[in-house]
C-alpha cells in the first residue's frame, strides 16, 4: 500500500492541501470558522519563511492521486551539550487516511533526514488526548516518553484573527 504514497519536500503548492488536513483535524479549531484562501495564505507563508531560514524541514505525504494525505514539520537547532537536535513540531494525516502507514512513512524519512545531518537527538510533544497519544503511534517506533518532564508554553502573541 506504500507505493502510492511519496514522501517529499513540502512547496508553495502545498498550502491549500496542509490546510485541508488541519481543518480536518481540528487541530486549530479558530481555523474551522476562517475562510480557506485565508488560512492558505498564512500556511503559504509560514511555508515560504521556513523554507527561506534553512533549519526546517517540511515533509508531505502525497497520494498517486496528488492529494497532500499527511505532512511534518521539523526544526532543527544546536544544542550545546551534544549537538544538533530535531523538534518535530507537527505530524498530521488526513483522518480518512489513518491507519494506511502515513504518519510511519513520514516518521522514517525525518529519521533520515536526522541521520543526514548528524542529529543527535529527535524530540516532539504528543499531548495526551490526542488519538496518537492514545494509540501509542510514537511508542510504537521506538520513542520514549519522559515522564520526569514537564514541557511548558508562554504565549507571548495572540493569533490577529482569534
Amino acid at each position: 500500500m506504500h507505493t502510492e504514497i511519496t514522501i517529499r519536500d513540502a512547496t508553495l503548492e502545498d498550502a491549500g492541501g496542509i490546510d485541508t488536513i488541519l481543518r480536518a483535524i481540528g487541530w486549530y479549531e479558530r481555523i474551522n470558522k476562517e475562510m480557506p484562501t485565508y488560512t492558505q495564505n498564512q500556511v503559504a507563508q509560514r511555508l515560504a519563511q521556513c523554507q527561506q531560514e534553512g533549519t526546517h524541514t517540511i515533509l508531505v505525504a502525497e497520494l498517486a492521486d496528488g492529494t497532500i494525505a499527511g505532512y511534518s514539520v521539523v526544526h532543527w537547532f544546536p544544542a550545546l551539550s551534544r549537538g544538533i537536535d530535531g523538534y518535530v513540531s507537527e505530524l498530521f494525516v488526513h483522518p480518512s487516511v489513518s491507519g494506511r502507514g502515513i504518519g510511519t512513512l513520514l516518521l522514517d524519512m525525518i529519521k533520515e533526514q536526522a541521520s543526514r545531518r548528524g542529529c543527535a537527538r529527535l524530540i516532539l510533544m504528543n499531548r495526551r488526548d490526542r488519538e496518537s497519544y492514545r494509540r501509542g503511534f510514537y511508542a510504537s517506533h521506538g520513542w520514549e516518553e519522559l515522564r520526569e518532564g514537564a514541557f511548558f508554553t508562554l504565549t507571548l502573541l495572540e493569533s490577529k484573527s482569534a
